[in-house]
């Protein structure tokens, strides 16, 4: 939700409402309500949401334990997330 808010407040004439609902793969209504939202999700709730979004943006197929970047469907970047420090997450094998 902060990338979006970020991406439109700093270029909004190369991210309309359309090209960030398909580059985060939501509807334009999804973008125009997270833009109007002011607030910010507790952290687990955020870690939640940055998880969803990294498997939403990734190519069909198991997602890669190293991989900490969401791409638009073009292959550009759209933003990094955060590497844990506590090692391997619950879903580790």
């Amino acid at each position: 939700m902060e990338q979006m808010r970020f991406l439109r407040q700093e270029l909004p004439e190369e991210w309309p409402v359309e090209r960030l609902a398909q580059g985060f793969g939501v509807s334009p209504d999804v973008v125009r309500r997270v833009l109007r939202s002011r607030g910010c999700p507790p952290p687990r709730r955020r870690l939640r949401q940055d998880e969803r979004a990294l498997s939403a943006a990734t190519a069909p197929g198991p997602v890669p334990a190293a991989s900490h970047e969401v791409r638009a469907p073009d292959g550009s970047l759209l933003y990094r997330l955060p590497r844990s420090r506590g090692g391997p997450g619950p879903d580790a094998q």
